[in-house]
């Protein structure tokens, strides 16, 4: 049948707006922040389908070594919509169904045939194919599975497992869609309980540092290590917008004052971070992210470089830190492999 997941695309939603105390240079910080996700997400896209396949001793998933005592799962293996699966191992070998109680890494959301596009001679899609079409229909089947519908730009993101080759030429042409909550450069976090039940806002626990490569955001680390950004805050919209979706400069004006007060009592003073040669900033959020009722952002700091990058810092901001004037070691994602821990 199918074999195992296909990394995330990261889609993290991610770094989008910046404030830097004057709103002319926080215009500028936001777009080039913006432009910063946006190659990250198109690279997560390209390379979220390479562990898509279920391993097995004559067909291991791209990327991953052959394991000759993996075996592929029995025919009957069956996944409903609803079901919670977990594994462990970075080739998903060991992958199995779990309560949604407990922490998991995939919630399957039901399946979707393309033959309508692969006719019973097509040849087997290629992997930027197969992410194409997984990212339309299964986000399809998400929006149908989900009361409240999948906020594009939140913390859940769908995947699917494809079929393989020989069950492809088999005349297998059925994706089985799944969620998964991906971290910036693609690797899998758990979450524990149903999607439908949980806050969709692309946020992160107040303390985390998200990693560097080159000057990009990587994945979280501890703040005593390089990092690109430490999360100072969480801002929950719903406290100033209570009606419809506000605009960018009504979001703008709550969250300069909120994240500026969450950062100084974090950081231990009003102007702590500026003295540190440190740039406060925030997400914002769009009116498809409040329609399926996203409301929380990160406030965040970072030592940003005039080309849009991130310095690397060592050192949280409560206390002393260092900034490198060289950009970090360029670091490769592993997209689809299990973090440790959950976001």
């Amino acid at each position: 049948m199918a074999e195992p997941p296909e990394s995330p695309s990261e889609q993290n939603s991610g770094d989008k707006n910046s404030s830097r105390g004057d709103r002319s240079r926080q215009g500028a910080a936001n777009a080039r922040l913006v432009m910063i996700m946006a190659v990250i997400g198109a690279l997560l896209v390209f390379t979220v389908a390479a562990l898509l396949n279920w391993p097995s001793a004559e067909n291991p998933p791209p990327g991953v070594a052959q394991q000759p005592t993996t075996t592929a799962p029995p025919p009957d293996f069956e996944a409903p919509a609803g079901t919670c699966l977990n594994w462990t191992q970075d080739d998903a070998s060991d992958i199995s169904e779990v309560p949604c109680s407990e922490p998991h890494l995939f919630e399957m959301t039901g399946t979707t045939e393309v033959w309508a596009r692969f006719g019973p001679d097509a040849e087997f899609p290629s992997t930027e194919v197969f992410n194409e079409i997984k990212t339309k229909r299964c986000a399809d089947v998400a929006r149908q599975y989900l009361p409240n519908g999948l906020d594009p730009n939140g913390r859940f993101e769908v995947s699917a497992f494809l079929p393989s080759k020989q069950s492809w030429s088999d005349g297998d042409r059925t994706l089985h869609c799944a969620l998964q909550q991906p971290g910036p450069v693609g690797q899998l976090y758990r979450f524990t309980g149903k999607v439908d039940s949980l806050d969709q806002s692309d946020i992160y626990d107040v303390g985390t540092c998200l990693g560097i490569s080159g000057s990009a955001v990587f994945s979280p680390v501890e703040c005593s290590k390089p990092h690109s950004v430490e999360m100072t805050g969480v801002a929950d919209l719903s406290q100033k917008f209570e009606d419809g979706h506000p605009a960018t400069e009504k979001q703008d004006e709550f969250l300069l004052t909120t994240c500026q007060e969450q950062l100084a009592d974090y950081a231990g003073g009003k102007n702590v971070a500026e003295d540190k040669g440190l740039s406060l900033y925030w997400d914002n959020i769009s009116k498809e992210s409040w329609q399926v009722g996203s409301r929380k952002v990160n406030c965040k700091v970072a030592a940003t470089l005039d080309d849009g990058g991130f310095a690397p810092v060592t050192g949280s901001v409560t206390g002393e830190i260092s900034i490198s004037d060289q950009p970090a070691p360029e670091k490769t994602p592993q997209p689809g492999v299990p973090a440790d821990g959950q976001r």
